[in-house]
């Protein structure tokens, strides 16, 4: 019997076992033929990955101006930004030579390079727009995972790594029955003006999805223990893991110092009272949830940029080696250690940056 004979139940089946990057990786596997497509492109469609440079391919397209097969077959979306791709991602070619000059005017005329960033943020920010339509629209979307690389800055902590349109990161947000949330985003907010701040912050967008998520975990520069309350005090959670990331350490070669993440808004106490503030929240909502697997939030130590992951459920501080995944175990460290006391080093550090 031949395979497109085959019940469509079961096709349907076959084609979820292939999944999504099998034509990924070839996008002339969808085109077999006619029938081979009708089941081809719905899996092609359950899980993607954009860039800037394909979301903005797909919003010219004008995707959200007419119904389309993403809405109704997307459940896995990957978002993956970089402040360093701005410029190139949202211009043609030709547009992309002259962006590429205007960047190499001299020091004395810094003008042509900041309205350019201007722009770019801009076009992000409408390509960012007509993609939350998209994932508003999506009922089968579960799993959102979203990634977001600052400016390559000559200070490790200079505020041009903001350009996140907060009003749009919050409406990506807006999906009804999202269980994976991932956010790493070492790049910061702005507001609907395009101001640098913390007037508003998107902890409370997250907070709202804790009654349906089942994994949440987080890495941003401004956080707050509002990301761990939600909306009903008194429902069961399904919620099993949360990870949350306080080092905005990549480990990457030649770095030699690194911030952890600061609390949003103007309220002070440094990154050892942000850390109790997330646990004691982090044990609140462990009472809610039916079942918690995982429940972690990870620091860095001084000056060996070791990772120090505590676990809220035991109590006890884990060493993750180097690339280890946010919620795998490490070396359990004794207690009476000197991890504690690199934090309030890195603390003080921070400090000082603020000044």
């Amino acid at each position: 019997m031949s395979l497109l004979h085959l019940p469509p139940e079961v096709l349907r089946h076959i084609f979820d076992e292939i999944g999504s990057s099998f034509f990924h990786q070839d996008l002339g596997r969808l085109t077999v033929c006619k029938q081979w497509f009708e089941f081809a492109l719905p899996t092609c469609l359950k899980c993607i990955t954009l860039s800037q440079k394909t979301l903005r391919s797909l919003m010219a397209s004008g995707v959200t101006k007419r119904p389309s097969p993403l809405q109704s077959n997307l459940e896995t979306l990957h978002l993956e930004l970089r402040g360093d791709r701005l410029c190139i991602s949202t211009s043609s070619p030709p547009e992309c030579a002259q962006e590429s000059n205007a960047l190499m005017v001299t020091a004395s005329s810094e003008a042509p390079g900041d309205n350019l960033i201007k722009k770019s943020i801009t076009a992000l920010n409408k390509d960012l727009d007509q993609l939350a339509i998209i994932t508003q629209q999506s009922r089968r979307l579960h799993t959102l995972r979203i990634r977001a690389w600052g400016f390559p800055c000559p200070e490790p902590f200079d505020s041009a790594e903001d350009y996140l349109p907060l009003p749009t990161m919050q409406a990506l947000l807006l999906v009804g029955n999202l269980r994976v949330l991932v956010l790493d985003l070492s790049a910061g907010f702005l507001n609907w003006a395009g101001q640098q701040g913390n007037g508003h912050h998107i902890c409370p967008a997250i907070g709202a999805l804790l009654c349906t998520l089942r994994t949440l975990h987080l890495r941003m520069r401004s956080i707050c223990p509002d990301v761990l309350i939600p909306r009903d005090p008194n429902i069961s959670l399904q919620l099993s893991e949360v990870v949350i990331n306080l080092s905005l350490t990549e480990k990457l070669p030649g770095i030699t110092s690194a911030a952890h993440s600061k609390r949003c808004g103007s309220q002070g106490g440094g990154l050892l009272q942000l850390k109790a503030d997330l646990c004691e929240q982090a044990e609140a909502l462990a009472t809610q949830m039916a079942f918690p697997k995982v429940m972690r939030i990870l620091t860095h130590s001084l000056p060996q940029f070791e990772t120090n992951s505590l676990d809220v459920l035991t109590g006890k501080t884990m060493i993750l080696e180097d690339g280890s995944a946010w919620d795998e175990d490490g070396k359990t460290v004794e207690e009476g250690s000197e991890a504690e006391s690199e934090i309030i080093l890195d603390d003080d550090v921070s400090a000082l940056l603020d000044e």
